[in-house]
């Protein structure tokens, strides 16, 4: 059971890294964006590779292409991640396809994620005030228009941008940028630091230091005069390094089973915490991060000072009322979302066949947690996470088991959200995600673990799909955990 257990657990980590390293969804608190007009521009088409690297061993590459044209630029991006998730070696690649005009302002992109049987793809064109998106997943297009209040950018154009500009060092400069993985619009930062010379091989060069800054974390760059990245240094041991093409795309110098990234983000702690599902309350003294980025307090975490007390929720067949729940306050959990999609015929449907006549709310939950921690076969997987696409492949992690509860919830009217944070298992915590749904109070949900309600050392630190997700690195490297009591 504790195998099967966790096989389940924690590719919340990938996420980071993919966002961190290769995606590069940047976020911050944002003052007004400033947006510049370029003052140079590129005249040549040019191609740059790199290594990705994990606490000094290569776990990927990543590559770039800009090709000039009259209307301003083509960008494509490739990349491809060799993880160790709990003992299995995986493989996805990305492709970003992309245009812009002289000033790097997005006019369109296309994006695709492939991973064993795995597909992702996200399309979409900006139209004054407006982003049209596209999107692709288990043989089902959505369409979804957002609205836009400032020039958008992708990551991936980022630092060419910044070379083209004559920037006050020194100074913070606010680009909006949007991530087309999580479809989410939001504010980076960046800061010229220095000009300094580095080691790229065994030659120093002159490179121009600069530093993004989003979610409370720092990524440093070090770029040329022509926006090349020459290498780049992230939290906890993620790096990229400038590489000649044969060079990039080798592992011959990295292990045969890479450094299990899983275990390597887990949080041991000193003292055992025995038979957790029979544990009623549990005491943590955290450390090594900044209490209000995080959702400590709820319905049953109360956080005062450094420590952190838990108690197992109390739920009875009481607690509970005549589905489908009509009631305005709880919209935002009851509606589809683009990797939610509850509206759906295959969905629903669905969710009528498990529950069949059943209105009770209770009852309803035991049956979809039951039917989805049966039938979803417990394999770390590489995807955007989306409801539809686990219906299909019947496979997953934390992230897939919690995507298509909540949506099979929310299809019959319960008001269902993901919660991120960490869960314990044989020594150590590790990044987890699963399900509160509102049963007269939010209640747990564990459809990985078979839990309802969850035991207490599910510790949630944030609510949301997969754009928050991001959230969770400021915590790697840095927390610490101290178990106080346990009762």
């Amino acid at each position: 059971m504790i195998l099967k257990q966790s096989i389940g657990l924690a590719v919340v980590v990938f996420w980071c890294v993919m966002n961190l390293l290769l995606i590069k969804r940047q976020v911050w608190a944002p003052p007004p964006p400033l947006f510049v007009s370029a003052t140079e521009s590129f005249t040549e088409a040019t191609q740059e590779w790199w290594g990705v690297y994990y606490q000094g061993e290569k776990i990927g590459f990543t590559s770039q292409s800009i090709e000039p044209n009259q209307n301003g630029y083509q960008l494509r991006d490739e990349s491809l991640l060799r993880l160790n998730l709990l003992g299995t070696t995986q493989r996805a690649s990305t492709r970003l396809a992309m245009a812009v005009d002289k000033e790097w302002v997005l006019k369109d992109f296309d994006f695709e994620l492939l991973s064993n049987d795995v597909r992702f793809q996200s399309r979409g064109k900006v139209i004054p005030g407006q982003l049209h998106l596209e999107i692709e997943s288990a043989g089902h297009i959505s369409k979804q228009i957002i609205a836009l209040t400032q020039p958008p950018y992708l990551a991936a154009a980022l630092k060419p941008l910044v070379a083209t500009q004559q920037l006050e060092p020194g100074k913070e400069h606010f680009f909006t940028i949007f991530d087309p993985a999580t479809l989410a619009d939001q504010i980076t930062s960046v800061v010229i630091e220095a000009r300094e010379h580095i080691l790229v091989g065994d030659q120093k060069v002159p490179a121009i230091r600069l530093r993004q800054r989003f979610k409370g974390i720092s990524v440093v760059s070090w770029v040329d005069g022509n926006g090349r990245t020459l290498k780049e240094e992230s939290p906890g041991g993620f790096a990229l390094r400038l590489e000649a093409p044969p060079q990039a795309k080798s592992f011959a110098d990295s292990r045969a089973v890479p450094l299990d990234l899983i275990a390597r983000a887990s949080i041991a702690v000193g003292e055992s915490i025995l038979q957790p599902q029979s544990r009623s309350k549990l005491r943590l003294r955290l450390s090594g991060l900044n209490v209000v980025d995080f959702a400590l307090h709820g319905e049953r975490q109360k956080f005062s000072e450094d420590v952190l007390r838990i108690e197992r929720e109390q739920v009875s067949p009481s607690d509970t009322y005549k589905i489908p729940l009509k009631d305005r306050r709880f919209g935002s959990f009851l509606n589809p979302t683009a990797f939610l999609q509850t509206d759906h015929p295959s969905i629903r449907d669905r969710a009528v066949e498990i529950l069949g006549t059943e209105t009770d709310a209770h009852r309803a939950v035991v049956r979809l947690k039951n039917w989805v921690y049966n039938e979803i076969e417990k394999q770390p997987t590489i995807s955007i996470p989306n409801a539809l696409q686990v219906l299909q492949t019947k496979k997953g992690d934390c992230n897939e088991h919690t995507v298509l509860f909540n949506a099979l919830a929310r299809a019959a009217g319960i008001p269902a959200k993901t919660v991120v944070g960490l869960v314990y298992l044989r020594g150590a915590f590790y990044y987890h995600a699963w399900s509160e749904v509102w049963l007269g109070k939010w209640i747990s949900v564990d459809s990985v673990l078979d839990q309802f309600p969850a035991d207490v050392t599910h510790v949630k630190f944030i609510e949301g799909e997969i754009d928050r997700q991001l959230d969770m690195l400021k915590l790697i490297g840095n927390l610490r955990i101290e178990v106080l009591e346990q009762e």
